[in-house]
């Protein structure tokens, strides 16, 4: 792998993971280098000075220049910090990188254009408190072309398990897709939850557990959940491939279970997962900075999860 920074553009189909020189770092540069390193990809690390946030009035104040320079010579050393600890985890996997200074959402949508999945940090004051989903985050996350992880500080590397919710949209069939794809990968188990709330069945609303009624809807979304899992299975085995010069290590279907549930679907997946796990949803848009804005169990599972949460576009 790489010993110092190579500045250059996204190799295609590369994992990117954003630094910033802070504590959540830690985390997503270890979930983003185990996740090249199982797919058998290079690692593109992304670090961007934003000027935005000078002191001075922008480019042209007096000694914005030197601001700048310093900014980039700390995004170089957010880089190089990130090289050796990738070379501890994934001493195999390729890694490239960039340090350069902008917009640091606009630099990693644009990144996205060729990744395979972005990673980006969260943090959060401890664990049973509210993920803070940072500006740049958030950003990539709505408006990104490829799917985005979002790493809250403090996570594994896992995932141990990969947790799904479906609802017969296209956005779901998505969602699968990315699920199946990243577990195979990680040889982890898939779990395809699809959630209901209220039903009438023959005029009565459907509350008793256990009866023709409830079994009556619950068959009704496991079809649908399955309808989804086959579809995207189907598309996964379809685009199988390796990265030439890498073995991956799991390049299987992996093991997957459906199981129905009644409640929030928010609710349903949080109940669901632990920290090992890795949650993924799906949203409506296509990427880009006219994307639609996510939908609220997209955002609720990402402002409540205890894990890292994979979004990916229908």
């Amino acid at each position: 792998m790489s010993t110092a920074a190579e500045h250059q553009s996204t190799p295609a189909g590369a994992v990117v993971v954003a630094v910033d020189g802070t504590s959540k770092d830690e985390a997503v540069l270890a979930w983003a280098a185990r996740s090249a390193q199982r797919r058998g990809t290079s690692l593109h690390v992304v670090s961007v000075a934003d000027i935005g946030v000078s002191a001075f009035g922008g480019p042209e104040s007096a000694g914005a220049g030197a601001v700048v320079d310093q900014l980039l010579a700390g995004a170089d050393a957010t880089v190089t910090d990130a090289l050796e600890r990738i070379a501890q985890i994934a001493p195999d996997v390729p890694v490239t990188s960039q340090s350069l200074t902008g917009s640091p959402s606009r630099v990693l949508v644009d990144a996205a254009e060729q990744a395979a999945i972005v990673v980006v940090g969260s943090s959060r004051a401890s664990r049973l408190e509210r993920v803070v989903l940072g500006s740049v985050s958030a950003a990539v996350i709505q408006h990104a072309s490829a799917p985005v992880v979002l790493v809250p500080e403090g996570s594994g590397a896992g995932p141990a398990r990969v947790v799904v919710g479906v609802d017969g949209s296209s956005h779901s069939r998505a969602a699968a897709r990315s699920a199946l794809d990243v577990a195979r990968h990680a040889g982890a188990p898939v779990l395809v939850l699809t959630a209901w709330r209220v039903e009438v069945v023959d005029g009565v609303v459907v509350t008793e557990p256990g009866t023709p009624a409830w079994e009556q809807v619950e068959t009704r979304y496991r079809k649908v959940a399955e309808g989804v899992l086959a579809e995207a299975r189907a598309d996964v085995e379809h685009g199988m491939t390796t990265a030439p010069g890498i073995e991956a290590k799991a390049q299987g279907m992996p093991e997957v279970s459906v199981e129905v549930r009644r409640g929030r679907a928010a609710d349903v997946l949080l109940d669901e997962v632990c920290d090992e796990d890795l949650i993924v949803v799906g949203t409506r848009g296509r990427g880009g900075f006219r994307g639609l804005l996510l939908g609220s169990v997209s955002q609720r599972v990402l402002e409540a999860a205890p894990c890292p949460v994979l979004v990916t576009r229908g």
